[in-house]
């Protein structure tokens, strides 16, 4: 004789979980592309000397351009940043090597004179 009523598991039975559709972010709405006249006038700028770096400056920094000409920006002040740093080691290691030279040449012509 079974006694099949009084069934009890050692552990409660689990039910399938109930399954919830993926909740997805809204598609982000992308900034108007910028005209060829905008960009060329934005390479128009960057060829004056003084008025491009402020112009980089105010674009990289100011709330007012897209987000292509603010990355641009930005990007071309680390390049400016990059190529300063970069002179600035060639002229010390220049000017060592030339002092360095100099000092060869004087110490040469005195050791060619003779006294």
């Amino acid at each position: 004789m079974t006694n099949y009523g009084h069934y009890s598991p050692a552990q409660p039975v689990q039910s399938a979980p109930v399954y919830a559709a993926p909740v997805y972010a809204a598609p982000q709405q992308r900034d108007p592309a910028d005209s060829v006249g905008s960009w060329m006038l934005t390479i128009f700028l960057l060829g004056l000397p003084l008025v491009g770096l402020i112009y980089l400056l105010v674009v990289a920094f100011g709330g007012s351009s897209s987000e292509s000409k603010q990355n641009f920006a930005r990007a071309s002040l680390i390049w400016y940043l990059i190529s300063i740093v970069l002179t600035i080691i060639l002229f010390v290691v220049l000017a060592a090597s030339g002092a360095a030279f100099f000092n060869w040449v004087v110490e040469f012509d005195t050791a060619q004179t003779p006294r």
